[in-house]
């Protein structure tokens, strides 16, 4: 499963127990001591659920924290249990100690984790890469260190603001920070990277105008169809398209029709960095 899928399974659990209690979602809102709207996220699989409020809701709902999760390979499935045992025959100041070496330890993996997320993972990039696109840009494409992290509880978080992104013509990428925009926490996954680009041309009108600014999720690839920001070889150029991957060449589409379309080929190749998920544009 990836993370997706379990945060769905997550949720699936959670509501799964709280109906089984007949609790309402208010009602475990109120045991837990978060909003209405955070469980129905949870449930949803559209909010990620940090281990120590899970801790509060396995003690509300009366299960195991185990219960919430996929079944494991018998190891890693007998040291949870063993800790969960354990720790359940503790006093509630011990259990608040053991809660907070957890909290500790999983705070220092994802910190660990984010770290080697900055840079695009090379066993994300197939090894038979067409010769349109360029494995050097994937390989040494890095996110910013202004990606700001945050804790899935919050309601908003500080996404960095990298520059701008051509829509029409290519012009030279940009990654200078340029502050922060709001991002419902919600709308985030803890396994990517996320900045803000502020479109500079009008090749993706209507539905991105000029001036607006695009949410780009840091991945090295997206679907036919998919609007990505891709970044060309030669100068370092990076433009936003709609993106089609061809025999020999990768196709980038405008919505506007007055804009023809552009090319990756072998001779001028690219690499996308990153797709579009969320448009917002200050009036």
């Amino acid at each position: 499963m990836d993370d997706r899928e379990i945060n769905k399974f997550v949720g699936m659990k959670i509501k799964e127990f709280r109906k089984n209690k007949k609790l309402t979602q208010q009602d475990l809102a109120d045991l837990v001591g978060v909003k209405n709207s955070a469980i129905s996220n949870y449930e949803q699989g559209t909010r990620i659920p940090k281990r120590d409020f899970l801790f509060k809701v396995a003690n509300a709902l009366g299960v195991s924290i185990d219960e919430f999760f996929p079944i494991q390979n018998e190891e890693t499935s007998s040291i949870l249990s063993e800790i969960n045992k354990i720790s359940s025959q503790l006093e509630e100041p011990r259990q608040k100690v053991v809660l907070n070496t957890a909290t500790n330890q999983l705070d220092e993996q994802n910190q660990e984790k984010k770290k080697e997320s900055k840079v695009i993972p090379i066993n994300k990039i197939p090894d038979d890469l067409p010769p349109y696109i360029s494995r050097k840009i994937l390989e040494n494409f890095v996110m910013p260190a202004n990606t700001m992290e945050y804790e899935p509880d919050e309601d908003m978080v500080d996404v960095p603001i990298l520059g701008r992104i051509a829509a029409g013509l290519p012009l030279d990428a940009v990654e200078n920070f340029d502050g922060t925009r709001p991002v419902p926490a919600h709308f985030l996954s803890s396994a990517r990277d996320y900045y803000w680009l502020m479109v500079d041309g009008h090749s993706m009108e209507p539905k991105i105008p000029f001036g607006s600014y695009v949410l780009i999720e840091a991945v090295p690839d997206v679907t036919d169809g998919t609007i990505g920001a891709v970044l060309f070889h030669d100068d370092c150029q990076a433009t936003l398209k709609k993106v089609y991957h061809e025999i020999d060449c990768l196709r980038l589409v405008s919505i506007n029709k007055e804009f023809k379309d552009q090319f990756a080929t072998q001779d001028n190749p690219a690499a996308v960095i990153g797709q579009a998920v969320k448009v917002e544009i200050d009036l």
